[in-house]
């Protein structure tokens, strides 16, 4: 039997633009999890999971899966095929997801859920055969599968789920021709980029849920060309800014950062007609307004998460954040960094 966790994540900035090429976000793993067990059996291969109400599904090989086990399915599929490129039998075996990544009800919180399983996934097979893969290899083995899903993913998610901590992430241009897993694990991916960073000193992080999904594939494809330019632009200032701030131990300039991200994507809700700014995340901005702090919604938009960033002088204040969050519906969640070094179970 073996084991492999893999965090979830929040962004910090740089969500909608990081699916253009080469633009950075950055992104933080939290303490929630996906773990994936993997047993050998004699039989069929079977994969269960609790994100799909603890149904049991055969794997069929060379058969695209569809639902709540798509991403598992891609992954098996690329760790088999990786296996069989280093002349490994495909043994048969039962894979068993279990995550605390939804809230009531069995909802996704929007911690990137569909990234941790890939990766736990991923980590879990690789064990299973003996498969000696550094972190940026995880990292290849997950984004095939994930694109093989999810085209327009820009794998910011995947990313945090590998690595750990604060990152700064940039997506690549294009992922390359995969002919074989083995190929694409030692080709260049031009523009990909994944700089972990220093936990800034005496930031804390607030999080609530607002108890809505969205869908960010879906979203990005309302996306119009007008004004697309300038938010990238603006965009990717913000993100070095807040990155400038972050390895300078500048929390104010964080905090600005963090507001100036808000705004960009509020304008572009505006201007677009999205609907990404629900009235629950409107109400999670005010509330850190009233006691002022910065904060922005985190991720997919159109529900999910906000964040709230505070000074070490302004811990005083997050008891009444979470009281306001509360009383608007807003579910806070008491959640940490999970470390630069991947956790293993």
């Amino acid at each position: 039997m073996t084991t492999f966790r893999a965090p979830g994540k929040l962004f910090i900035a740089g969500e909608y633009a990081v699916v253009e090429p080469c633009q950075p976000a950055v992104l933080v793993a939290v303490n929630r999890y996906a773990t994936v067990t993997v047993t050998g059996t004699g039989g069929a291969t079977t994969l269960t999971s609790d994100l799909a109400g603890g149904l049991t599904a055969e794997y069929e090989p060379g058969r695209t899966a569809r639902g709540p086990f798509a991403f598992v399915a891609a992954a098996v599929h690329v760790m088999e095929r990786l296996a069989a490129e280093h002349r490994m039998p495909i043994r048969p075996f039962r894979l068993l997801v279990t995550t605390d990544l939804t809230g009531t009800g069995g909802r996704k919180l929007g911690l990137g859920s569909s990234a941790a399983v890939t990766v736990a996934t991923c980590g879990a097979l690789a064990r299973f055969y003996g498969l000696r893969l550094t972190r940026m290899d995880l990292y290849r083995t997950a984004m095939l599968a994930t694109h093989a899903v999810a085209p327009a993913s820009s794998g910011g998610d995947v990313a945090a789920s590998t690595f750990g901590g604060w990152l700064l992430y940039h997506s690549p241009g294009h992922r390359p021709c995969d002919a074989t897993v083995t190929a694409a694990l030692g080709a260049e991916w031009p523009g990909l980029m994944v700089r972990p960073l220093a936990a800034p000193p005496g930031a804390h992080l607030e999080v609530g849920w607002t108890g809505e999904t969205a869908s960010t594939p879906e979203l990005v494809g309302r996306l119009g060309e007008d004004h697309h330019r300038s938010f990238l632009a603006g965009s990717a200032d913000c993100v070095s800014s807040l990155v400038t701030g972050l390895e300078h131990g500048d929390i104010t300039r964080m905090q600005h950062q963090v507001n100036r991200a808000r705004g960009l994507l509020t304008e572009l809700d505006t201007r677009t007609g999205l609907g990404w700014m629900t009235p629950r995340l409107h109400a999670l901005c005010r509330a850190a307004d009233a006691i002022g702090v910065a904060a922005k919604p985190s991720g997919a938009g159109g529900g999910d998460c906000g964040i709230a960033l505070l000074r070490p002088d302004q811990e005083h204040r997050v008891p009444a954040l979470r009281e306001q969050w509360t009383r608007d519906g807003i579910q806070p969640l008491h959640l940490r960094l999970h470390p630069t070094e991947q956790d293993r179970t």
